[in-house]
C-alpha cells in the first residue's frame, strides 16, 4: 500500500467531524463554508481565532469553521480525507507528511520561532544543572522534543547526560514537574506564567536558539490548484487577523479569554505580550527554518522549496495588500 493509501485509511478513524455534513455548504447565499483544523490550545493559535471572531473571513465571503483536532498528524489526515480544507499547524507536521508522500504544502507562516521556554524546578537555576536530570516532553519526535534537543545543543549539554521522558500533555507535565517526577520540561504561555507563580525557573527561550517555522497555514496541493481564489481570500483574512492581533490588544485579550478559558488578567496579558511580538506582518515561511526541520527529519538533501508555495503571498505583495494594511 502506498503512503497516501495508508493516510487515507487512517482518516476513517478521525471522528471529530460529522461524516454527514457537506464540505462546502454555505451558511448563507453569500458565504462559502471553509473548515480549518488546528492542534492544541495556546496563544500561537491566535490568527485563526481572531480570523473568525473579528469577522475577517466573512469579509471575503468565507464562513469560517475552526475545528480543534489534536495533534498535527491528525490534521494532516483530516486534510487528506477532505474533512477540512486547511490546517493551521506546525510547519514540521506538514513537512513530515509531505516526506511520506502526502501532497500538502505550506502557504504562510505567522510565527517562525518555537513558542516554548525551558522550565525547571525551583532548585535548578542554571541550564548546566540539567546534567543528570529528567526532562519531560509530550512525545518523542514532536516539536517539544525538537525544542529540548535545540536547547541542549545551545547549552553544549550532551543529550546522553540527561534523561528525556515522554510525559504526556501539558497538564500532565505540569503535574509531573510539581510532584518532582521530572526536573524540567518545555511550556508555552499561559502555562509558563503558572509555572513561574509556583516558583519554577525559566532557563531559556527556545526561540532564541533556532529558526523553526511554527504556526503555518497548510493546504492540499490539489485544493490550492482548484480553489486558488478561495485560498487566497482565506490568506487575506489570516493576514488581516495578524494585523488585528498586533494592533488591537483589547479585542485580542477578549478572544484569548474565550478560547483559553482563563480570566486572570495577568495571565492573559503575559500570553498576549509573548505571542503578539512573534506574529510577523508578512507571514512568509523562512527557508533557513525549513532547512532545520528537514535536517531534524533526516532529509537535509531535500529542497525547502518543495514544501512551500509562497506565490499567493507574492501576489498580495505585488498588489500592495500588506502595505495598505499597515500603512507603509
Amino acid at each position: 500500500m502506498t503512503a497516501m493509501g495508508r493516510w487515507q485509511r487512517v482518516v476513517s478513524v478521525v471522528a471529530i467531524i460529522s461524516a454527514t455534513s457537506g464540505l462546502f455548504t454555505a451558511s448563507s447565499a453569500e458565504l462559502i463554508l471553509v473548515r480549518v483544523g488546528y492542534g492544541g490550545t495556546a496563544g500561537y493559535q491566535l490568527p485563526l481565532w481572531m480570523n473568525r471572531e473579528a469577522g475577517h473571513a466573512k469579509k471575503y465571503g468565507i464562513d469560517l469553521e475552526n475545528l480543534l483536532i489534536g495533534a498535527g498528524s491528525l490534521n494532516m489526515q483530516a486534510l487528506v480525507g477532505g474533512s477540512i480544507q486547511l490546517s493551521q499547524n506546525s510547519a514540521s507536521a506538514a513537512i513530515q507528511a509531505a516526506l511520506r508522500g502526502v501532497p500538502v504544502v505550506i502557504i504562510a507562516t505567522s510565527e517562525s520561532k518555537i513558542p516554548f521556554q525551558m522550565i525547571a524546578s525551583a532548585e535548578i537555576r542554571d541550564p548546566q544543572q540539567l546534567r543528570g536530570r529528567r526532562i519531560g516532553t509530550s512525545r518523542f519526535g514532536g516539536s517539544g522534543d525538537i525544542a529540548i534537543q535545540s536547547a541542549l545543543k545551545a547549552w553544549k549539554i550532551d543529550p546522553r547526560q540527561v534523561t528525556i521522558l515522554q510525559s504526556g500533555s501539558t497538564a500532565a507535565r505540569m503535574t509531573a514537574l510539581t510532584l518532582g517526577h521530572i526536573d524540567a520540561t518545555i511550556f508555552s504561555y499561559p502555562e509558563i506564567f503558572y509555572a513561574r507563580k509556583l516558583g519554577m525557573n525559566v532557563l531559556g527561550d527556545i526561540g532564541d536558539f533556532i529558526s523553526y517555522p511554527n504556526t503555518s497555514l497548510i493546504v492540499m496541493r490539489s485544493f490550492l490548484e482548484k480553489q486558488r481564489s478561495l485560498v487566497k481570500n482565506m490568506l487575506k483574512a489570516q493576514v488581516e487577523a495578524i494585523h488585528s492581533i498586533r494592533t488591537n490588544k483589547e479585542l485580542t485579550l477578549r478572544i484569548m479569554r474565550k478560547y483559553l478559558k482563563v480570566d486572570d488578567p495577568e495571565v492573559i496579558e503575559a500570553t498576549y505580550e509573548f505571542f503578539s511580538r512573534r506574529m510577523v506582518e508578512l507571514p512568509r515561511t523562512e527557508i533557513e527554518g525549513v532547512k532545520n526541520i528537514l535536517k531534524d527529519l533526516g532529509a537535509p538533501q531535500k529542497s525547502p522549496g518543495d514544501f512551500l508555495d509562497m506565490t499567493l503571498l507574492d501576489e498580495l505583495e505585488r498588489e500592495g495588500f500588506i502595505q495598505k494594511l499597515y500603512g507603509n
